[in-house]
């Protein structure tokens, strides 16, 4: 019986996993972290929407696991399996700590932000988030379905930076 019920927390654990991680994509350089990923989910063709991009000061966890490769769920899952959902559950608390990033803010005039998309090239207008500090957000009107690929560059603290990220696919309609 207690097995039974701790492959169902495992399973209850990774559903919840899914729907936490949404598809914005990140990165962490030097002492800061670069979030990147549309504002509606799923992009959908012949719709607007805003790339959303957060820089945010990174944290010790943060830098941690962008040594160690960044921990990914399958990684958690066959932990899960080998030792058991306790291990699985500190795991996943860690990875989900609510730890209120400082975001980095005036840099909607010093990043620039590409986006390609089936060989198209466009350049954004950043405007930053009043309410959200580190928040920025680019208006984009994806014209077909594919996917696209996030030019992030430009300077903070007088050191640059260019990063590139591959966001969630652009659909034709959502099923």
């Amino acid at each position: 019986m207690n097995k039974k019920l701790g492959i169902l927390v495992a399973v209850v654990l990774s559903v919840g996993l899914l729907g936490n991680a949404y598809a914005h994509k990140s990165q962490v350089i030097d002492n800061y972290k670069f979030e990147v990923g549309w504002d509606k989910e799923p992009p959908i063709a012949g719709k607007s929407n805003n790339v959303v991009v957060m820089v945010s000061k990174a944290s010790g966890t943060d830098k941690k696991m962008t040594k160690e490769g960044n921990v990914k769920k399958s990684t958690l899952d066959a932990d899960a399996t080998k030792q058991g959902t306790k291990k699985y559950k500190k795991s996943t608390q860690s990875m989900n700590a609510k730890i209120k990033p400082i975001g980095v803010t005036g840099l909607a005039d010093t990043l620039e932000v590409d986006i390609t998309l089936n060989g198209q090239k466009t350049f954004l207008n950043l405007a930053e988030d009043k309410k959200k500090p580190g928040t920025y957000y680019g208006e984009y009107y994806p014209q077909k379905e594919g996917y696209p690929i996030v030019h992030l560059y430009g300077e903070i603290d007088k050191k640059e930076y260019e990063i590139t990220f591959h966001p969630e696919k652009i659909v034709s309609s959502v099923r």
